[in-house]
């Protein structure tokens, strides 16, 4: 039973944050974003009360329980954790903190809630005793499946599963192809795999729902996630430090490796002579290897050869954007994982507007119940319209994506969206690019080196050559490409 060993620390923890937050001129995001209250605790654990699950993941993501955890640690010198219980009635926990979080948040949100399937647990085998242990019991829903005793891998994301992963004619085969690595791991047919595709598809998702599938049935294995980018960075500052080994050793011992955004390695020749020897190891000990890429092998330029070669084997799997239907299903299955209910008409306009990108259409979901259960107010089609706004063109038909743009783009000049990714510098293709790179900054929200990874991995000076190179054109009174940049908005205001 609790004894409130660290009540007054955790207050005084809050009102701290609060004071910091208040003289930065930053109150409105700390009332938003340090919505707890204390409840009771132990000698290593303080339980606060949260509203709803969705709140306490976005604190987390933001690195906002980090904080108050090192706070609480600075006052106390002692490391306590923070535990969540969700749906519960907050009281303000200090007479300092501001009133505007007890009426935020002292009432249940007026959003429909089913009953959460968070407490449903079963506990697993111990530990399998072969490599991969496929007969055990499944664990690719750690979710759904908690097991205690087994803490959620570092490098993977938790809710990054095969269960909250919603298949349509879109990704059926990469789901199922996936399914089957992870359930019979090193396996010739599905090893390695490529999954390839636009932006926001699902393919980081599925990656990593192989890798925590894997984990949770032998949570000994070695197993990494990394970004391309990071890895060079690593590899990079491994020869400045002379560390090299340290490297080698690391990724060549893995049992599975999972590794994001390979278009990349164009980069870095280096990299690709260390990769392959890497690849080569993990592969012959029957490990399980899986890439990312944002176009099919054959459009990335600068990879050697043998490299593409080693990447060819297995299954190279293309994701493409999902249906009406598909977004539609994945917006039920975030509400039925998240145990909350919102209007048709709410769930058609998102699956509406957000047509290109499964992680836009998730993000604009979680707006929706944020919104609602901050405001108390009941989420109807007025305030999704009005939450939404900066996501809807101009003609209200869609969001203004980069793959829109491109498409656009590439049937105006009949090049391929692929020839506007590559490194071609004919002037048929380098135009073409220029021009969509700035309807990209003109358009859209992405910043330059989103605007960059999404035409084949350049960098934010490149970017902003284009854009340069069109804005030079206009100021010089190009009408030939001020007319085309007119028909080309207007286009992709009206049809998307």
């Amino acid at each position: 039973m609790s004894e409130q060993l660290y009540k007054e620390i955790f207050e005084e923890a809050m009102n701290l944050l609060h004071e910091e937050y208040k003289s930065a001129g930053n109150e409105n995001e700390f009332i938003l974003n340090f919505n707890l209250s204390y409840i009771e605790d132990t000698i290593s654990e303080i339980k606060v009360g949260v509203a709803s699950k969705f709140l306490w993941d976005r604190m987390v993501r933001k690195g906002n329980v980090s904080k108050i955890q090192s706070t609480i640690t600075e006052l106390s010198g002692q490391s306590i954790n923070l535990s969540p219980v969700f749906n519960f009635k907050p009281q303000v926990s200090s007479q300092n903190q501001v009133s505007q979080i007890s009426q935020t948040s002292s009432e249940t949100p007026k959003i429909d809630e089913s009953p959460s399937q968070e407490n449903i647990e079963s506990t697993p085998k111990s530990h399998p005793k072969k490599f991969f242990d496929t007969d055990s019991q499944d664990f690719s829903s750690p979710k759904a499946k908690s097991q205690p005793q087994i803490e959620p891998h570092p490098q993977l994301i938790e809710d990054f599963t095969f269960e909250n992963f919603i298949p349509g004619d879109n990704s059926d085969y990469a789901y199922k192809a996936c399914l089957a690595a992870a359930e019979n791991p090193g396996s010739k047919n599905y090893n390695p795999i490529l999954l390839y595709g636009p932006s926001g598809v699902g393919k980081t998702h599925l990656m990593v729902a192989i890798g925590n599938s894997i984990y949770y049935r032998n949570p000994k294995l070695k197993i990494a996630y990394i970004t391309t980018e990071s890895m060079m960075n690593e590899f990079t500052a491994s020869i400045r430090e002379r560390t090299t080994d340290k490297f080698t050793k690391k990724y060549r011992k893995l049992d599975v490796l999972l590794l994001d955004d390979i278009q990349f390695l164009e980069k870095s020749e280096k990299l690709q002579d260390e990769l392959f020897y890497t690849f080569d190891e993990i592969y012959n000990r029957k490990g399980q290897i899986v890439f990312t890429s944002d176009r099919p092998l054959k459009d990335i330029n600068g990879i050697v050869e043998r490299l593409k070669t080693r990447f060819g084997r297995g299954q190279n799997i293309d994701l493409k954007v999902p249906d009406y239907e598909t977004r539609l299903a994945i917006i039920d299955k975030k509400l039925e994982f998240q145990g909350k209910s919102i209007p048709k008409d709410v769930k058609e306009l998102i699956a509406q507007t957000f047509q290109s990108s499964v992680r836009e259409l998730e993000g604009a979901l979680s707006r929706m119940i944020g919104y609602a259960e901050l405001m108390n107010k009941d989420l109807t089609i007025e305030i999704a319209k009005e939450q939404l706004s900066d996501s809807i063109n101009p003609a209200g038909s869609g969001i203004i994506s980069v793959e829109t743009i491109q498409k656009a783009v590439s049937e105006f000049y009949n090049v391929s969206v692929d020839d506007l990714k590559s490194s071609s510098r004919k002037k048929t293709v380098a135009v073409p690019r220029h021009i969509a790179i700035y309807l990209c900054r003109e358009l859209t929200e992405y910043s330059l080196d989103e605007i960059g990874a999404e035409f084949g991995g350049r960098d934010h000076s490149t970017v902003i050559s284009s854009i340069n190179n069109i804005e030079d054109r206009l100021k010089t009174g190009d009408l030939a490409i001020s007319d085309i940049i007119k028909a080309l908005t207007k286009q992709i205001g009206k049809g998307n």
